[in-house]
């Protein structure tokens, strides 16, 4: 591979046919290093995981993707394999063949990775009656006024005029547009339920995404000297820079964010043990329980109820956007977290039975599995489980 040419480049070229035979050789023995970048690796499977909906990628490449997948699980879980669960010579030889969460249990570990929606499925068989799809796009928006819209089948165009502001709703996303320079401020709350996600552009320009179980709460014009607007659950924010006018986000009453020109991500649910503010690029800082912390890229900012703020360096920035961009990031995660965002996306109730299993779970899952075949795979390797309606059984010994 010449050291000029970015994965990018080839990537693209692979996928349009053009690669030379050295460079698709170059191409594929990307997958055989064990030291591949995890940037790089993250960026292969976003690729991956956009270009299976529209089947561009070609079984040889599925194939390929998905047995390196298979071979670094291998190599994590060889250690710690027990004798009632382990991965036969069978799975290893069609592991490309499954299509939604694949899922190995090895002793106190699971691993885990989504080898493409466009591949045949191999799981226990699920009643339709019991089936539970994945979440989708949607929101409830509170004008003024307090009239409520629902979002979720709406098409595009006006979807409310109030103020001097006309709420214009574009593939999925909110937008304002003001129709008189003095109309009065008012408020308007987005609110995502469970089992939904949303796209909103803040009168300034401002771009957030909101996570299910999500609410944000925002004038329909910013005026005065600073542009606030108050949160829970999960948001990640781009916002449009305007240096007379800082940025400040309010979080579950916990915590005041002043931000500059700057995209991050917050995690505030009432669920975890403390919210989580990820700094992608730009500047932000963090005032809660009487402290001030001003992050830089990469770090994290933890604030627990009366501790004070905790910063982590160095964090895993795509896991955690991993959900803005379409896909769970369950590196390091335990079974309890892990279903808490399951019980959000896919607006279910998780009950333990019995002790909680202890596991701890390595890779990615497309958002858009259905819970059933998550459910099949976390019973064919270890975990009791069952579905029935809304509700997942987990029972422990």
């Amino acid at each position: 591979m010449h050291q000029q040419q970015s994965i990018a480049d080839l990537v693209e070229k692979y996928n349009r046919g053009l690669l030379s035979a050295a460079e698709k050789e170059a191409f594929f023995q990307l997958f055989e290093r064990d030291d591949l970048d995890p940037e790089v690796e993250d960026y292969l499977w976003q690729n991956y995981r956009q270009q299976a909906e529209t089947a561009a990628w070609p079984e040889e490449f599925r194939k390929m993707f998905a047995e390196r997948m298979a071979r670094r699980i291998i190599r994590s879980a060889q250690p710690s394999i027990s004798k009632e669960v382990r991965m036969t010579p069978f799975l290893q030889r069609r592991w490309w063949r499954y299509a939604a969460a694949v899922l190995i249990v090895a002793g106190t570990g699971a691993y885990l990775w989504n080898a493409g929606r466009n591949q045949q499925v191999v799981a226990p068989a699920q009643s339709a009656r019991a089936e539970v799809l994945p979440g989708t796009n949607g929101a409830v928006l509170t004008l003024a006024d307090g009239t409520q819209v629902v979002l979720d089948s709406l098409g595009n165009g006006v979807v409310a005029s109030q103020r001097g502001t006309n709420v214009l709703l574009k593939n999925g996303q909110l937008e304002y547009h003001t129709t008189d320079s003095r109309m009065q401020v008012s408020y308007n709350t987005l609110e995502i339920p469970r089992g939904r996600q949303f796209q909103l552009v803040l009168p300034d320009g401002s771009k957030v995404w909101l996570n299910a179980a999500s609410s944000i709460k925002y004038p329909t014009i910013f005026s005065g000297r600073n542009r606030t607007v108050e949160i829970s659950g999960e948001v990640f924010f781009d916002i449009e820079q305007d240096n007379a006018r800082p940025f400040i986000v309010k979080v579950s009453d916990s915590s005041v964010l002043e931000v500059l020109a700057t995209s991050f991500n917050v995690n505030a649910y009432e669920q975890e043990q403390a919210v989580k503010t990820t700094l992608v690029e730009g500047a932000l800082r963090v005032n809660a329980n009487n402290g001030r912390q001003l992050l830089k890229p990469g770090q994290q900012a933890q604030v627990a109820a009366g501790k004070p703020i905790r910063v982590v360096n160095n964090v895993n920035i795509s896991q955690a956007t991993a959900w803005k961009n379409g896909y769970f990031d369950f590196n390091d995660v335990d079974l309890p977290v892990m279903m808490r965002q399951l019980e959000r996306w896919y607006d279910i109730e998780v009950i333990y039975e019995g002790t909680v299993p202890e596991v701890t779970f390595k890779g990615k899952m497309d958002r858009n599995v259905q819970l059933s075949d998550v459910v099949g795979f976390l019973k064919n390797f270890g975990i009791n489980a069952s579905l029935k309606d809304r509700k997942l059984l987990i029972s422990g010994s």
